[in-house]
């Protein structure tokens, strides 16, 4: 009896037993090998360098050998998250951030670091959906031989001005209609050279050289490489009142007279599409257009109203009231500056998101006979009808808004009484007049200390080409490379970065190239921390994340791959020093080593951090 109980137990023990045995075979098998510390170190050490170097790529692969040698190398995960950041993929960053914070959690620097990642995810985030981007706007009456460049003994003496146009490679045409003279000045150029033709309206600049030439009778003229010689394409079927370009092989052109706007092809001038607008109450009378990419502002001077035309859909999907409107220009980011009859210009706030306007406000209240907007750089100009006045505008942060700051190549310089720290920086973001006029502010921290700082911008070299992205069977040669999908002009800039970095300055897309918001989303983050300017090539009509990522970095749509691009007003490559206390030495802890560099331009607030190690330097 005392048997046949014991043997029940015996086997709950033999199974316990049993079950302990394979249990502890699993977890031997599952422990780690040991850590290569020095070599670990040394992989840490290549890959902190070529993050330094802005060789971002290498940096990660070096990073990856170092993790697999040592599995406790905590560093690895906020290493990864900065040099994820440049490379633009910022939810990747945020996560390495956290998993460092989960072994670090009182880490006083990188808390900052994530939140900073978080603001600017967020704002790109907003820029690409179409969200309103709030702004407020300076203006001011500007002597017009001093904002153009004029000779001092050039007048253009115009009798009655029809528009003024502006390419994005800083050319101007100035149309006197009943003048019967076109006025254009070239990129690099000073003086205006004066065409005679009859009534021209318009001209629209394809590129740095080529352009069309809208005259009142609807007749086309091509304007030549020299801007001066002129070839007839043939006729609308229509009076214009106004045109714009849609992509490299299409315009716009609208007629007061005749109550129509449509879409023409180029060269051949054909009818592409009729723009459908809906009824109104008093007959349609388009006086001008603009073009943002696949989106058309069509001001209605009779209806007191300016419509907003996809080109995609050919239709009108929402007005708003603007009083006697007269011309109308897009700012980098979709803002629509009018110019009313009144002698005001007001900036109306777009959500490209709900398709509504946001806000409307009076940015020139007194403009006597103000007629004509166009736009240079990130600066917007009213002329009058006569050409002797000239209104300047530009746009500044409603609040506090991101501007990017990337630190690079840290360097120690011995002075005569201490060292200091030395960076190259990058400087992206939109508002660069605003910041142009404003002092930066600098201030660091490290080792908790806070700590002086200078910041000077230096002289702009002379550009390397841009690097182009264009669909299968449109390569030009030289730098450009064929690439069907985002994900393809993502991976072979990867490859073109690490051996080609120190010369990139400009990137062009093709607009019919598809991106997904993630793959956009990267290749503006990748451009905004790297002083990266990004074009949007108009093959197609352009799409709106596009053109405003390309407005983000200071760059815009182009309309031809011929010529130069348009030249910076200003650098975007600087340097940052920082004055050393005699007293202050790296203490070696990740969490006491990083520093902080906050840089403030007016409004424009920009953050980088830095883990600054001078024995590897």
């Amino acid at each position: 009896m005392d048997r046949d109980r014991r043997w029940p137990r015996r086997m709950l023990f033999l199974s316990f037993c049993i079950v302990l045995l394979f249990q502890t075979a699993v977890m031997e098998a599952a422990v780690l090998p040991p850590a290569n510390r020095e070599e670990a170190e040394k992989y840490f050490g290549s890959a902190y360098g070529k993050y330094c170097e802005r060789d971002y790529f290498g940096a990660l692969g070096d990073l990856d050998r170092a993790l697999k040698l040592n599995t406790f190398l905590v560093d690895y995960y906020l290493m990864q998250g900065l040099v994820l950041h440049r490379i633009g993929r910022t939810d990747d960053a945020l996560k390495s951030l956290r998993y460092f914070l989960e072994v670090r959690p009182m880490d006083v620097a990188v808390p900052r670091v994530l939140a900073r990642f978080e603001e600017e995810g967020r704002f790109l985030g907003d820029v690409l959906s179409g969200r309103p981007v709030f702004s407020r706007a300076a203006s001011a009456l500007r002597d017009l031989k001093v904002s153009l460049g004029l000779p001092v003994l050039q007048n253009l003496g115009i009798k009655g001005l029809g528009k003024a146009e502006s390419s994005p490679s800083g050319r101007l045409a100035v149309a006197d209609v009943l003048g019967d003279r076109l006025w254009v000045r070239n990129r690099g150029e000073r003086a205006f050279s004066g065409i005679e033709m009859e009534a021209p309206v318009t001209a629209l600049f394809q590129g740095e050289t080529g352009g069309i030439v809208l005259l009142e009778n609807g007749t086309v003229l091509s304007l030549g490489d020299n801007g001066k010689e002129l070839t007839e394409l043939g006729k609308l079927p229509f009076s214009p009142s106004d045109g714009t370009m849609a992509s490299e092989s299409a315009f716009i052109a609208v007629s007061a007279s005749q109550r129509r706007s449509a879409i023409f092809s180029l060269p051949d001038l054909a009818l592409v599409s009729e723009l459908a607008i809906p009824e109104t109450e008093h007959p349609f009378e388009p006086v001008a257009a603009a073009a943002y990419g696949e989106w058309l502002a069509v001001a209605d001077r009779n209806n007191g109203a300016v419509s907003l035309v996809s080109l995609r859909e050919k239709r009108t999907v929402f007005s708003f009231e603007a009083d006697l409107p007269r011309d109308l220009a897009w700012s980098a980011l979709g803002d629509l500056f009018v110019v009313h009859e009144n002698g005001a210009v007001t900036k109306t706030t777009i959500s490209f998101d709900s398709m509504e306007a946001i806000r409307s406000e009076t940015v020139i209240r007194e403009a006597p006979g103000a007629w004509s907007l166009f736009s240079i750089e990130d600066r917007v100009y009213c002329l009058d009808v006569a050409g002797f006045s000239l209104w300047e505008v530009y746009l500044f942060p409603e609040d506090s808004s991101p501007a990017f700051l990337s630190l690079d190549t840290p360097s120690v310089r011995r002075e005569e009484d201490r060292e200091s720290f030395l960076f190259g920086a990058s400087v992206s973001g939109p508002y660069r007049t605003y910041m142009s006029k404003n002092r930066p502010v600098v201030t660091s921290v490290w080792n908790e200390r806070m700590l002086t700082a200078d910041f000077r911008f230096l002289e702009r070299k002379s550009p390397e080409g841009a690097v182009f992205f264009l669909p299968p069977g449109r390569r030009i040669g030289g730098q450009s490379h064929e690439a069907a999908t985002g994900k393809e002009v993502l991976l072979i800039l990867s490859e073109w970065w690490t051996e080609n970095r120190k010369k990139l300055n400009d990137i062009v897309v093709a607009a019919s190239i598809p991106f997904s918001q993630g793959e956009l989303r990267q290749l503006a983050g990748f451009c905004l921390q790297n002083g990266i300017r990004l074009f949007a090539f108009c093959d197609t009509f352009s799409p709106l994340p596009l053109l405003r990522a390309s407005g983000l970095t200071g760059g815009g749509a182009l309309y031809s791959l011929g010529g130069d691009l348009p030249g910076y007003s200003s650098s975007h490559r600087g340097e940052v020093r920082i004055p050393l206390p005699s007293d202050e030495t790296s203490s070696g802890f990740p969490s006491r080593s990083v520093l902080s560099v906050y840089m403030d331009v007016g409004s424009a607030s920009s953050r980088d951090w830095m883990p600054l190690w001078p024995d590897l330097l």
